[in-house]
């Protein structure tokens, strides 16, 4: 059968277990006709997943609550980092001084804004320090957070430690990770594949070959990395580099093996997201977006 998957932005090591799955023959082998789709904006893919144009699309679990629709249906989370905002440490203590802070950051709206703000807030909350939404603006850029951070950026909000914070250590960057670890909140720092429920209902056997042709995948990944990374560069049409070569590695430690679609999973994330108020969605009608 024909699959379509849209990712969530330009390819990149995030999507590996799909490039694999294509490259070593996993998806023929379950008869599945795959393609990858690029979409032009971040939520392309979920919007045409709607609409019924593709069948799947990857993005991150905080998009499911801030576009909830009762049709939506999460496969599982097949990869999880550490993420948040990254704080240049010569911005630190801006904020100690009334100062403010500029955030570049791919999306800017009044969700992610409002969660952004709130990590910033408890991060300085453990310092003693109380932090006004005024303080923090955030500017619209693309997901190249290291360049604007350079150009002037104070931070970098929504990003994925397996990528900028792995470049940032490369480029000789000082920053401060604000984390789930760091800061203490729900993890969101992933991707969820999604679909539909009256699509699962109807292909579910096509979407059960999927998955598992997807966790096969991930097991190639992690018991020949090296094999998957020549993959990635022979895909993607790129020379490898020892940036490149430490981001493959991290982010090869961010698959599951064993993802499946869990409420109890992402339940913490709805919670963090109502006590912040940037949803009113109640867990029962959240529930149904999940298989178990």
């Amino acid at each position: 059968m024909k699959i379509q998957l849209a990712i969530e932005w330009f390819l990149n090591p995030d999507h590996l277990p799909f490039i694999v799955a294509l490259r070593e023959g996993i998806f023929e082998r379950y008869g599945i006709d795959f393609e990858l789709i690029e979409p032009d904006d971040h939520y392309d893919g979920l919007a045409e997943v709607l609409a019924g144009n593709i069948a799947f699309a990857t993005n991150e679990p905080l998009h499911l609550i801030e576009q909830f629709d009762e049709r939506f249906l999460s496969l599982g989370r097949f990869f999880e980092t550490k993420g948040g905002v990254l704080l240049k440490t010569a911005s630190y203590e801006k904020l100690l001084h009334g100062d403010s802070l500029t955030v570049t950051t791919p999306v800017v709206n009044a969700t992610t804004n409002t969660i952004g703000f709130e990590i910033i807030r408890r991060f300085y909350a453990q310092k003693g320090l109380a932090v006004t939404r005024d303080q923090v603006n955030f500017v619209a850029n693309g997901f190249e957070h290291l360049r604007y951070m350079a150009e002037g950026a104070d931070a970098g909000w929504l990003y994925f430690y397996n990528f900028e914070g792995i470049e940032a250590q490369h480029e000789g960057m000082e920053v401060l990770y604000l984390d789930a670890d760091t800061v203490g909140f729900a993890n969101f720092s992933a991707l969820d594949i999604f679909t539909t429920k009256a699509f699962y209902h109807t292909h579910t056997a096509v979407c059960n070959d999927l998955l598992l042709a997807i966790r096969e995948a991930i097991l190639v990944i992690t018991t020949h990395p090296q094999r998957a990374m020549e993959h990635y560069y022979d895909h993607t049409h790129t020379q490898s580099s020892p940036l490149m070569d430490d981001i493959l590695q991290a982010t090869m430690r961010c698959f599951d093996p064993l993802f499946r679609s869990s409420y109890a999973q992402a339940l913490p994330i709805l919670e963090f997201f109502t006590e912040i108020g940037v949803t009113s969605l109640d867990k029962d009608h959240f529930k149904t977006a999940f298989l178990a």
